[in-house]
């Protein structure tokens, strides 16, 4: 829109003319045709999405509109005024294209320009027939629009505005406007506009009723695709467009970051990013790919189309719907657009497994939500798949009648005994509607129970598998209880500890504690044993559970080394025995005060965020482990109070003990931490020290400064909060195993002795790893990639190209582009959403002419056969020696080596000079026209680490030189941190930029290098993309590169040179065959006893033409 409100004369004349069409329209269709009545029975609501200067923006959602209606007028007006709407005008803002109506629902946005608005009025929307003026017979409905006076501010300003007597513009009978009964034609829109259709592309989504897995097309218009300048400035630098972000989910009805709603009252289901391709291609490498994976294009007349799949959205703020909005935090109410979508969240359950306490048998927990309405169902565990086999009298192996549902969510126990159970087959949790039998029908909701191995081996341990049982031989208060411990199918052992422990609390198991009672069983024979275990009363505790484990003599306990377990039953009669009650008192006397209860107290800590996001990540590719009390709830890891404190309030001096363990694994096993039993000795009022038990030893593991800590001294318990912690060297290198990190700070309370916060226990984070699809060792498929006869031919002579196929799924990531004979893999690239996918570039220097095929892998593959015939010439290529590389790989991976994984790296031809890894005398040939060419250095790095489980070698050092891009080339061998056995040539492993030759040498100075495609396929560490360490180099290449002097003694060096120069590739895509002619007309030359040197290649090529 114009900033001002006065409009130019040709769009005046424009308007006027269209304005009299219209109203020639109407009176010809308009008042020949009979309409129907219409009542106004549709609900219309709006919102004001833009106000600024140059008038207000309206969107509007409108339902019940008549079911036969494919299309209506709309205009927003003064409210009441419909009398007044003609050819001419009498409306702030006339809906231009006209709305679109599907199944009685329409969309769409009213621009209302300032010289049509007036703050002293109340604006209404009317929608009504196509073809006819509105009435109380053609009106489908109308629905008032709230403008707020700070909205009012933005349009007019805060001064008092213009008498509406005497603005001309507001003088509904001069506007030449357009008239309401005349289709004006496909102008396009002033601002955006967004349309829902269901996955055909066709079928508008208004009136369907979507769930989950669904998928629907959002077409855009109006986006201006160099809008949204500014932003974070990451991913996307902020001096380019942001894009726009395009939404599936549940938005607040005010949400519009354009009137500062925050982004709570915006819950994301799904999410794309529209932007246009121009734009994606000058995002920095390292940020495209997270992009791409979302990315659709912005096409440069404003035009989107995404295909969503619906999910559900983390929170409930408003109502589901499709919704876009600037991108990267730039604010821009014009893309703040709408779609009302009907969307219903299906009925959904989760299930935890766990070991029964107090009988055999497994309890599955169970959560359900979103089941509306509902008050009553049926929850079973069944055997998986068997629901036609239930009956009210079996069928099951746990079932009950859940009453009583509130606010469509419940939580269940199911307990399923032993003998219901068998371990031979899987088992799920249906849920169903009360008074049905289950079926497809009939069944809400259903999800697997995971029932671990180790849980089995207590409820129905295999019959060859080692086992323990454990029964109560007799209970006493002043004996303590007397456990049966009798060991089965051990094989060849002949010596086992045995213990009494609380459940769950093995890794507190050390020589010293962490048992009920423990005894070393010595002279196993045949695989069995039967022993006594005993525990004082005083050691055990009623609230908790107990179980008999067995493991490997001379170990400690664990996963690898727990060799049987059991539950051990103890009845409420038996503890009564052990812990009898005290003895009623005969005489009561006068009943004392109550003493105000103290808050239970307890430790929370997130340990280390790096260490965390380290053992869950692509490196470590570990888990965490919570058992012992502890949980962890909200990243953090939580402890309840021990007792025996002897925390003094009065000084604020003392200890106070915590309960519980975490387990941090890594590195396939090698990498194994457990702390637990955090204690807090608090020394002085600023300062205490943080010990934790590591293989049965306290650690002093962490210094604590109180005295920048929130202190909160409330009913008789003190609270810490964000007390910053530093590690000791102690806890370094006995606790985490010589890795140094930063440690998160620590909250705690001292009160009574508690159970720890609620959260979860068992596995709570593990790293989510991809197994790589392997890239076949021959060729997969010769056929299927299109390329046109010039990119063809520059793809033969080594020089750039493109190439596409079809066929792959819509908007498929990671098809790996590979060539063959030897499998070298270029990059991935990500089809279209038509399943197109394409890639330009130009193959290694280092492969070989000859015959070779090339292969695009995904869900289908496709390929090319061509033959690589690079030409050989000595003219104009530049001989490299002298050459020299420093490069540090990646700072963060040698200090991994050196520090955590204990290991180092061993040289051959390389020297290490910190931080870089040098080479010198580099050798090989640079084509200074193409700029293509390859330096070869040599040298290994032999990485080593985690007692060998880490054993790779990067050797054969090269740089490759394709035009305005470096390459640093190896070859990479040996075992990756993952385990895995790797033995790939020629790997284009990181790249960079390559400057100009200037003096007589290319000069590399610090450039930036990221991991390449192949680098990240080849190393398995870090992803594609990922910054390593800068690269400098010096590559001489002589101030007469190029030039060849004419003489007859060098007749014989030319012709050697012809033959024996290094095969270079033409980054630049020339054809090759004219050097090679040029070169046979020179040998010819050169035998006749003439010699003709041509200075640069494009005379050789004039030579080989004539």
């Amino acid at each position: 829109m114009n900033d001002t409100a006065t409009a130019s004369s040709a769009s005046t004349r424009t308007r006027a003319i269209l304005a009299t069409l219209i109203t020639l329209f109407l009176l010809v269709t308009g008042l020949s045709v009979a309409v129907p009545a219409h009542a106004a029975d549709g609900s219309v609501s709006s919102s004001v999405t833009s106000a600024d200067a140059s008038g207000l923006t309206v969107q509007v959602q409108a339902s019940g509109l008549p079911a036969d209606a494919t299309g209506a007028y709309a205009a927003l007006i003064v409210k009441g005024t419909e009398a007044g709407l003609s050819g001419g005008g009498g409306y702030a803002a006339f809906a231009i294209p006209f709305p679109t109506v599907s199944g009685g629902a329409s969309s769409f946005t009213l621009t209302a320009p300032v010289d049509k608005l007036d703050r002293a009025q109340v604006y209404e929307v009317l929608i009504w027939k196509q073809h006819s003026n509105p009435d109380a017979t053609t009106i489908y409905g109308r629905g008032d629009v709230a403008i707020s006076g700070g909205q009012w501010d933005s349009v007019f300003g805060t001064a008092p505005g213009t008498d509406p007597g005497t603005d001309p513009g507001t003088d509904p009978g001069t506007d030449p406007g357009t008239d309401p009964g005349t289709d004006p034609g496909t102008t396009p829109p002033a601002s955006a506009s967004l349309s829902v259709f269901l996955s055909d592309g066709v079928t508008p989504a208004a009136g369907a009723v979507l769930t989950a897995g669904d998928r629907i097309v959002v077409k855009g218009a109006g986006y201006d695709p160099t809008a949204n300048v500014g932003g974070r400035g990451v991913p996307i630098p902020s001096t380019l467009p942001q894009g726009t972000y395009v939404v599936f989910g549940n938005f607040a009805e005010n949400w519009q970051p354009s009137v500062g709603a925050a982004s709570s009252t915006r819950a994301v289901g799904t999410q794309v990013w529209a932007l246009a391709e121009g734009v994606l291609d000058q995002v920095p490498p390292q940020y495209q790919s997270a992009i791409r994976a979302q990315w659709v294009d912005i096409a440069a007349d404003g035009t989107f189309q995404a295909t969503l799949t619906l999910k559900d959205a983390p929170a409930k703020p408003g109502s589901y719907g499709v919704y876009t909005y600037g991108a990267g935090g730039v604010v821009n109410a014009d893309q703040e657009r709408s779609v009302a979508v009907s969307y219903s969240t299906a009925p959904t359950i989760s299930v935890a497994s766990a070991v029964s306490a107090g009988s055999a048998g497994i309890t599955a927990t169970v959560t359900a939500k979103n089941f509306g309405a509902t008050t009553g169902v049926y929850a079973a565990v069944i055997e998986t798949g068997t629901e036609a086999q239930v009956t009210a009298g079996g069928g099951f192996a746990a079932m009950q009648y859940v009453r009583g549902i509130t606010g469509g969510a419940f939580t269940v126990a199911l307990d399923a005994p032993a003998a219901a159970l068998d371990r031979t087959k899987t088992y799920e949790v249906i849920v169903w509607k009360q008074h049905t039998m289950p079926g497809a029908d009939t069944i809400l909701a259903r999800a697997a129970v995971a029932i671990s191995e180790a849980d089995w081996d207590l409820v129905a341990p295999r019959p060859d598998a080692p086992s323990v049982a454990a029964t109560v031989k007799s209970a006493t208060a002043k004996d303590g209880l007397t456990i049966s411990a009798a060991g089965a199918q051990l094989g060849t052992i002949t010596g086992a500890y045995v213990a009494l422990i609380e459940a769950g609390t093995e890794a507190e198991v050390t020589a010293g504690g962490g048992f009920a009672a423990m005894q070393y069983v010595r002279g196993i024979t045949g695989g069995a044993f039967t022993i006594d275990l005993t525990a004082a009363a005083e050691t055990l505790d009623r609230t908790k559970t107990y179980e008999v484990i067995v493991w490997k003599q001379h170990t400690m306990p664990g996963a690898d080394t727990i060799l049987a377990r059991a539950a051990v039953t103890i009845t409420p009669q038996q503890w009564d025995i052990l812990k009898p009650g005290p003895e009623v008192p005969v005489d009561p006397g006068t009943p004392t005060s109550p003493v105000a209860t103290v808050p239970g107290g307890s430790l929370r800590w997130a340990v280390s965020t790096s260490f965390v996001d380290y053992i869950t990540g692509p490196i470590a590719q570990g888990a965490i482990d919570v058992s012992g009390g502890a949980t962890r709830s909200n990243g953090q890891f939580q402890f309840g109070q021990a007792a025996g404190s002897t925390f003094d309030a009065a000084t604020g001096l003392g200890t106070v003990s915590y309960v519980g363990a975490v387990r941090f694994t890594g590195h396939h096993g090698v990498l194994d931490v457990t702390i637990s039993s955090p204690q807090i000795r608090i020394g002085t009022a600023d300062t205490a020290t943080l010990f934790v038990t590591n293989g049965g030893s306290q650690v002093a593991f962490a210094t604590l400064d109180l005295s920048r800590a929130a202190k909160i001294t409330a009913n008789g318990a003190v609270t810490y909060s964000q007390a910053p912690a530093t590690l000791t060297s102690a806890g370094r290198d006995q606790v985490l195993q010589g890795y140094s990190t930063a440690l998160s700070p620590v909250s705690f309370t001292v009160g009574a002795a508690a159970a720890a916060p609620a959260g979860s226990t068992g596995t709570v984070a593990a790293a989510s790893v991809v197994k790589k699809k392997p890239i076949p060792t021959s060729a997969p498929s010769s056929s299927g990639i299109e390329i046109d006869e010039a990119a063809l031919a520059a793809l033969q002579a080594g020089g750039t190209a493109t190439i596409t196929a079809s066929g792959f799924q819509p908007n498929e990531k990671d098809i790996a582009v590979v060539v063959y004979s030897t499998p070298v893999l270029l990059g991935t690239v990500t089809a279209d959403a038509a399943g197109a996918a394409s890639w330009t570039g130009s193959l290694p220097a280092t492969l070989e002419n000859g015959e070779h095929t090339l292969t695009l892998q995904g869900s289908v593959d496709r390929g090319l056969a061509f033959t690589l015939t690079r030409g050989q010439t000595a003219i104009g290529a530049c001989s490299i020696e002298g050459a020299t590389l420093s490069w540090g790989f990646k700072e963060s991976f040698r200090t991994y080596i050196e520090g955590i994984a204990h290991g180092g790296w061993t040289l051959t031809d390389v020297a290490y000079e910190y931080p870089d890894f040098v080479w010198s005398g580099g050798s090989g040939s640079l084509d200074d026209e193409t700029r293509a060419g390859l330096v070869t250095y040599g040298g290994a790095i032999a990485f080593t680490g985690h007692d060998g489980a880490l054993d790779t070698t990067v050797s054969n050092f090269r740089i490759e030189l394709a035009g305005e891009t470096g390459y640093i080339v190896v070859d990479v061998s040996g075992t990756t941190q993952a385990g895995e056995s790797i033995d790939q040539k020629d790997v284009r492993f990181a790249e960079f930029a390559l400057p100009e030759a200037a003096d007589g040498a290319i000069t590399v100075d610090a450039a930036a290098a990221t991991l390449t495609d192949a680098g990240a396929a080849a190393f398995g560490t870090y992803a594609a993309g990922e910054q390593l360490d800068p690269v400098s180099a010096v590559i001489p290449v002589g101030a007469e590169c190029g030039v060849a002097a004419a003489s007859d003694e060098e007749e014989t060096d030319a012709a050697t040179a012809l033959s024996a120069v290094t095969e270079i590739a033409s980054h630049e895509g020339a054809p090759v065959w004219p050097w090679i002619g040029g070169g046979v007309v020179l040998v010819l030359l050169l035998v006749g006893g003439g010699v003709l040197i041509a200075r640069r290649r494009v005379e050789v090529a004039e030579v080989a033409e004539g």
